[in-house]
């Protein structure tokens, strides 16, 4: 399994969110919109410039946008093809 930041890894691929390196602050709050550690996300493509956006495929949730400095502290693992 491969280990990246959510800001750089592939779009469209499953996800699955490892580690939360946030303060408290910013950890209650990706909590509070369904972000959890062991979740399986999916990112969308995106231009690499502003928020990144995500589906928690675990909790079947619409989209969610987080902000690129956040994505940075979001670690996720995926099985490369």
């Amino acid at each position: 399994m491969t280990k990246i930041n959510l800001a750089e890894a592939p779009a469209d691929v499953e996800l699955e969110v490892l580690e939360l390196k946030t303060g408290t602050v910013a950890r209650q709050r990706l909590l509070a919109m369904g972000v959890h550690a062991g979740d399986r996300v999916r990112k969308y493509p995106h231009s690499g410039h502003g928020a990144v956006l995500i589906a928690n495929i675990t909790m079947n949730s619409s989209k969610l946008a987080i902000g690129r400095g956040l994505a940075d502290r979001i670690m996720v693992g995926y099985e490369e093809v």
